[in-house]
């Protein structure tokens, strides 16, 4: 594996002291995952903690973003304009191994080609499996939680952002921490079909937190993945 990048940039103005705090920003790494029989690679960025290489017995917890509809396609660093790769980049660091594949043109996410990337990544990043936690937006949360509802061996927890599912499929979820989130002003993912699935869910036993934005449309993931609470919430899950 390449050796991570993460640069110093110093941030000058006019007039400013070279005394003045430099910031973090990332560099990600573009990997690729070659799935068996699929038509194209599986292209994805990878985010390693800023002591990933000194700490060579750590094992870390891994986060799978999942991009919504508009950063399919074959520039992978479109997959930075939102959701938790936009705000990794703003602070310059992570706690957890971030990984955020990218979905090809006109398609949904494959959950066996996603499954086999996640495989994959066992075996090459130093990577804790009982802390594995999978979310997205939009259509990465449609695809966050059909693979949660597929493999819920998997994950120590789901984070679903203006997603959802048939509520049927949530009877694999018994026990899975669910927080998801959602805008109710929604006008591209309505917010009815994803209280439908969260209420499912946890009928069938899922440890469930709903977040509602009153007056937001469909870029609750904005405000979600800023929330304060939710980096520690990653942290917390152990899958028993």
């Amino acid at each position: 594996m390449r050796p991570l990048r993460l640069f110093l940039l110093s941030l000058f103005t006019l007039g400013a002291s070279a005394a003045e705090p430099a910031v973090t920003k990332f560099h990600p790494l573009t990997e690729t995952f070659g799935p068996a029989g699929a038509p194209e690679n599986l292209h994805y960025l990878l985010y390693l903690p800023e002591t990933y290489e000194k700490e060579t017995t750590q094992k870390w917890p891994l986060v799978i973003f999942l991009h919504g509809s508009g950063e399919r396609g074959t520039e992978i660093n479109s997959v930075r304009k939102n959701g938790l790769p936009h705000e990794l980049d703003q602070r310059g660091t992570t706690p957890y191994i971030l990984i955020a594949p990218q979905c090809p043109a006109n398609t949904k996410w494959n959950i066996a080609n996603l499954d086999g990337m996640l495989s994959d990544a066992l075996k090459r990043y130093r990577i804790d499996t009982q802390r594995v936690i999978i979310t997205g937006l939009s259509l990465g949360g449609f695809g966050s939680w059909g693979w949660a509802c597929a493999h819920p061996e998997r994950f120590a927890g789901v984070i679903p952002v203006c997603g959802g599912i048939d509520p049927a499929q949530t009877v694999t979820l018994k026990g899975m921490p669910i927080w998801g989130f959602h805008g109710d002003k929604d006008g591209s993912v309505k917010i009815e079909g994803h209280l439908a699935a969260i209420e499912a869910a946890k009928k069938n036993g899922a440890d469930v937190k709903f977040t509602v934005y009153p007056g937001v449309g469909h870029n609750s993931w904005e405000k979600a993945y800023a929330e304060p609470e939710l980096e520690g919430w990653i942290l917390a899950r152990v899958r028993k």
